[in-house]
C-alpha cells in the first residue's frame, strides 16, 4: 500500500503545529529558569508580609516599653451623670472621687445688627467706603530662640482691618448685608495667612489659626426682614471680639457693636461678654471639689492632672467623677501585644517550618534564619526577668499568661494578673519593660529584621538581585527561541515544498502504469 509522506506537511496548521511542539521542547530550560523566578518571586512577596507581621510586634514591643506613657498605670474617670458630664483620664492622673456642679457652659461670642427691612435702602446714607478694625484673641507657643518665654503659650490680640466699598450700600438691605459679610470673611481669610508676630523675629512666625477668627453671615427673618450675625470661632471671652468703628461710626449704626443685649428690633450681643473671665458669660462656670473654675471652652484639661472634662449641660445637684485604674485597659494593651506575638509566630510557622502532617515545606523554610526566628522568639516569652523591683513576679507565668496547645500566649489566669496590678503596677511593668523585660528582648530582636538595611531588607534585596539575573537568563532564551521558531519554519517549508513536489512527480508516473 502507497504511503503519502507529504501529508505531514500539506498545510499551514501541520507547521505550526511542528514548530510549536519543537519550540515547547526545546523550551524547558527557559520554563525551568521561569520557574524559579516565580519561587524567588514568591518568597520575596512573604518576606515582606513578614516585615508586616513583625513592624507590627515591634511596634506592640515599643508601646509596652514606652518611657513617657506607662501603659501599665493607666486609669479610667467614670461620670455619675453621663448625660451631663463626661469624662477621661490619662496614665498621669491621680485615683480618687470629685464632686463638680456646672454653672454655665461656654458659647460663643455672637453679635447681630439690628433688623433691617430686606428689600428698603437704609445704607445708602454711606456714600463713601467704610473702614473698620475688629479684634481677635490669638494663643500660640513661643518658641523663639533666646526668648524668656519659649516654649510658654502666649495670649495676643490681633486687629483685622475691614473694608466695605461704597458701591454696597446703594444696593437693597439685604444684598448690602451679605456684601458687609462677604468683606468681613474675606478680611479674615486674609489674616489667616498673613504673618502676626509677637516680637518681630522672624525666626517663629506666628500665624491666627481658623480658631482664631469671626465669621460673618445674614439671617433672614419673618415679615422680610435681615440681620447681620458675627460669630467667633471659638466659645470663651479670649476669642471675644473687639471693634474699633469707622470714622462715619458705621458699626454704630450697624448696631453690632453696642454694649447691650440684643433686644427686638435693636442690636448687640447674644450673651453679655463682661469685663473679664469671671463675669463673662462667654465662659464655662463650674467647681471642683470646692474650687472655682472659669474657662474658654466646655472641653476641660487643666482642672484635674491627667483627666479631661467634657461639660454637657449645667447642673447645681453635685456630681461625681471618680478615676479608678483601668484594669480592663492594661489587661487589653498586654493581650493585644501577645496576639501580636500570636500572629507572627503563626506566619512563621506556615512559612518557615516543615508541616509535620503534610511533610510540605513553607517557602523561607530552606533559609536558617527565619526557620530558627519561632523558637527564637518563644524563647524571648519565656524569659525569667532578673532586673524587677520584685522577687515575686519575675515571669509571665506570675501573672497568669500561659500558651495553649497551639503555643498562642494570652492571660489565662485574670485573677492572678489584676491581684499583680493591684499590688504594684511595677509587678506587671517590670516584667516587660525592664533592661531584660519581655517586650525590651522581643522589641531588639525584631528590630534587626524590621529595621531599614536589617536583615528582611538584606534578604530581600539578595532576592532581587537573583530575580534580575533570571530575567537577563529568560531574555536571552526568548531571543533564542525566537531564532530558533524562525529556522524551523524556514525548514519545514522547505520541506513541504520537496513534498509537494515529490507528490506532483508521483502523480505524474502514475499515470504510465
Amino acid at each position: 500500500m502507497a504511503f503519502d509522506i507529504s501529508s505531514i506537511f500539506d498545510s499551514r496548521n501541520a507547521i505550526d503545529y511542528l514548530v510549536s511542539q519543537y519550540i515547547q521542547l526545546e523550551s524547558r530550560p527557559r520554563d525551568r529558569i521561569v520557574e524559579n523566578r516565580e519561587k524567588l518571586t514568591a518568597k520575596q512577596q512573604t518576606l515582606t508580609s513578614l516585615d508586616s507581621k513583625l513592624s507590627a510586634l515591634h511596634s506592640s514591643a515599643e508601646r509596652m516599653t514606652d518611657q513617657i506613657t506607662d501603659y501599665f498605670a493607666l486609669t479610667k474617670a467614670i461620670s455619675s451623670k453621663k448625660e451631663d458630664l463626661l469624662a477621661t483620664a490619662g496614665s498621669n492622673a491621680a485615683l480618687g472621687t470629685h464632686a463638680i456642679t456646672v454653672g454655665r457652659l461656654a458659647t460663643s461670642d455672637t453679635r447681630v445688627s439690628k433688623k433691617y427691612s430686606s428689600d428698603s435702602t437704609d445704607l445708602s446714607s454711606f456714600g463713601s467706603d467704610q473702614t473698620f478694625t475688629m479684634e481677635v484673641g490669638h494663643y500660640y507657643l513661643d518658641n523663639l530662640t533666646g526668648s524668656p518665654t519659649k516654649g510658654q503659650k502666649i495670649y495676643q490680640r490681633v486687629d483685622i482691618s475691614v473694608t466695605v466699598a461704597a458701591a454696597s450700600f446703594a444696593k437693597k438691605n439685604s444684598e448690602a448685608l451679605a456684601d458687609i459679610a462677604s468683606a468681613i470673611n474675606n478680611a479674615m481669610s486674609t489674616a489667616l495667612i498673613t504673618d502676626h508676630d509677637y516680637d518681630g523675629n522672624d525666626i517663629n512666625e506666628k500665624k491666627l489659626d481658623s480658631i482664631d477668627i469671626v465669621r460673618a453671615d445674614v439671617v433672614s427673618e419673618d415679615g422680610g426682614n435681615s440681620r447681620l450675625v458675627l460669630k467667633s470661632a471659638s466659645s470663651g471671652y479670649s476669642y471675644r471680639m473687639g471693634f474699633t468703628d469707622s470714622a462715619d461710626s458705621f458699626l454704630s449704626g450697624l448696631e453690632v457693636s453696642n454694649n447691650s443685649q440684643m433686644s427686638g428690633n435693636s442690636g448687640g450681643f447674644i450673651s453679655n461678654v463682661g469685663t473679664g473671665v469671671t463675669d463673662s458669660l462667654l465662659n464655662s462656670k463650674f467647681i471642683v471639689s470646692g474650687l472655682t473654675f472659669y474657662r474658654d471652652s466646655n472641653n476641660i484639661t487643666d482642672a484635674l492632672t491627667g483627666v479631661t472634662l467634657n461639660l454637657l449641660n449645667t447642673f447645681t445637684t453635685p456630681q461625681t467623677v471618680t478615676v479608678s485604674a483601668d484594669v480592663d485597659g492594661v489587661k487589653k494593651e498586654v493581650q493585644d501585644f501577645l496576639d501580636s506575638f500570636n500572629n507572627s509566630i503563626d506566619y512563621l510557622r506556615t512559612n518557615a517550618e516543615m508541616n509535620s502532617a503534610t511533610k510540605e515545606k513553607g517557602i523561607l523554610a530552606d533559609d536558617g534564619l527565619y526557620r530558627q526566628m519561632t523558637s527564637n522568639l518563644r524563647s524571648k516569652l519565656n524569659t525569667i526577668v532578673s532586673n524587677t523591683s520584685s522577687s515575686i513576679y519575675d515571669r509571665l507565668f506570675d501573672l497568669g499568661i500561659e500558651s495553649d496547645t497551639t503555643g498562642h500566649y494570652s492571660i489565662v489566669d485574670s485573677s492572678k494578673f489584676e491581684m499583680a496590678l493591684d499590688s504594684n503596677t511595677k509587678n506587671v511593668s517590670d516584667i516587660f519593660n525592664a533592661t531584660d523585660g519581655i517586650a525590651t528582648v522581643v522589641k531588639t530582636y525584631v528590630n534587626a529584621f524590621v529595621k531599614v538595611g536589617g536583615s528582611i531588607d538584606s534578604s530581600k534585596s539578595s532576592l532581587q538581585d537573583s530575580i534580575m539575573q533570571l530575567n537577563s537568563r529568560i531574555t536571552y532564551w526568548d531571543e533564542v527561541l525566537a531564532k530558533r521558531e524562525i529556522q524551523l519554519r524556514d525548514e519545514f517549508t522547505r520541506i513541504q515544498t520537496m513534498m509537494s513536489q515529490l507528490s506532483q512527480q508521483q502523480s505524474f508516473l502514475n499515470n504510465f502504469k
